[in-house]
């Protein structure tokens, strides 16, 4: 008997998003590890089942961005002579949540098993939120401890900005809820509650860069709406009370709880800050042996992202026997942060972001690849505007630190704009059968191609 696709990607998402809970128990940490052999593999599985029209399509349209990630990816190795460890984790780490999309949209689920896939990852997004209140109100980790340090960090224990990854998980959760269709018959205070449980998460992991991330990225989606039309005009009033209204509870968390966002007003802190977090585009270019690395970076793992800034380290013993190999821009940067007194304080300030890891890694070409993904996810799988939030927060996020490369967020991502895309074509499917039982004609779903 096969394996339900349904439990299988659960199974995928759960290896990356409760890794950090096993390995706090005593699991040797080579299990962290495990999901990037899992993820691609269960993305084979589910893509080879795939056989509708509209799903052929969008199977092709992103394997075929994929690909061309991940030939530069494989061209700055080359270039660079990087170990292959390198291209194999490096590439994994920036596209493992669009295999996992792809995973996602490549199925043809039943009406049980999407309600199956919604019902376990809003509960696996519960059981964060718990572990972090429990944390925070029961256990009262962090107490008596430097302010700047990451307590709170739900079911990523352990975890580098385990704190933002866990109160950014329960906010696109949230975003989710409130938003989707299949929370209409849910009570609107019960929703409510839901977005201000996700709200307070973000001030009690002291999450300050994710609540401005979400802001940003809620601002971009206004100015996408700005057309010459009743409509838009509408639509804009609405994102603008809700603006107002995010920002009024920043102001207030300012002056109250999170005294910490002041911080950003301090015109000499955020010159230091700019110094610091630009010093990668003088850094990285001293390191150029020759025209091509403009174009291709200085090579997977090589410069500011995850695997260059930590696992590399952390993980040597492991990396080092199967070939990883390191560059000294990393080390120069290290070298940057630990020689400022803002450096090892604040991550909105870090050196050590999304967007200079993909161009220190992999050049120009690279960083035109990933835009190009996001492109594609935009268009093909953002069925409407909580989607769009939701992805806008990658690319905002990839200006702060390193979010873009954490597992058990941008797999969230990943997994709440497949469930939504993976809902839209089945309330399709439904307006397409009650037309036909109208026109008296047989519904039989499975002979009839599905609407874009």
């Amino acid at each position: 008997m096969l394996i339900k696709n349904s439990f299988l990607l659960l199974l995928a998402f759960a290896s990356a998003f409760f890794v950090r809970v096993l390995t706090s128990v005593g699991i040797p940490s080579l299990i962290n590890f495990a999901h990037f052999i899992l993820i691609p593999a269960v993305a084979v599985y589910m893509v080879v089942q795939t056989r509708t029209k509209i799903r052929v399509y969008a199977v092709l349209d992103l394997l075929a961005g994929l690909m061309i990630m991940l030939a530069v990816v494989i061209a700055s190795a080359m270039l660079n002579k990087a170990g292959i460890i390198n291209i194999f984790i490096d590439y994994l780490l920036r596209a493992e949540w669009l295999i996992f999309l792809l995973a996602i949209i490549s199925v043809t689920p039943s009406e049980k098993s999407l309600t199956t896939l919604r019902y376990s990852l809003l509960s696996f997004a519960f059981i964060n939120l718990l572990f972090a209140y429990v944390q925070k109100f029961i256990l009262r980790w962090g107490e008596g401890m430097p302010a700047s340090g990451d307590y709170i960090t739900g079911v990523f224990v352990g975890q580098g900005a385990g704190c933002d990854v866990s109160s950014g998980v329960s906010v696109i959760f949230a975003i989710y809820y409130f938003f989707n269709s299949n929370g209409r018959k849910t009570n609107l205070w019960i929703k409510i509650a839901v977005v201000l449980a996700a709200i307070i998460h973000l001030f009690i992991t002291d999450a300050k860069s994710s609540f401005i991330i979400f802001l940003v990225s809620l601002a971009i989606l206004m100015l996408t709406k700005i057309k010459l039309n009743s409509k838009s005009i509408t639509l804009l009033i609405q994102y603008a009370l809700i603006l107002i209204v995010f920002l009024g509870i920043l102001y207030w968390a300012a002056h109250t709880v999170a005294p910490g966002l002041l911080g950003f007003s301090d015109p000499s802190q955020r010159q230091d800050g700019f110094d610091l977090k630009f010093s990668v585009f003088s850094i990285f270019p001293s390191f150029y042996k020759s025209a091509l690395n403009r174009l291709l970076g200085l090579g997977p793992g090589h410069t500011v992202g995850r695997l260059g800034g930590w696992m590399l380290r952390d993980y040597a013993d492991l990396l080092e026997p199967l070939g990883a190999t390191t560059h000294p821009a990393s080390q120069a940067v290290w070298d940057e942060v630990r020689s400022t007194w803002i450096g090892e304080r604040s991550r909105l300030w870090s050196p050590f972001f999304g967007w200079a890891g993909i161009w220190g890694d992999w050049g120009l070409l690279g960083v035109a690849s990933y835009l190009y993904l996001l492109f594609i996810v935009w268009r093909r799988f953002c069925i409407n505007d909580a989607s769009k939030w939701i992805l806008l927060s990658i690319p905002i996020f990839a200006c702060i630190f390193t979010q873009t490369e954490e597992p058990g967020y941008v797999l969230s991502v990943a997994a709440i704009l497949g469930l939504q895309w993976q809902e839209y074509q089945m309330e399709q499917q439904k307006i397409r059968r009650s037309h036909l039982q109208n026109l008296h004609l047989s519904p039989n779903l499975h002979k009839l191609p599905e609407l874009n």
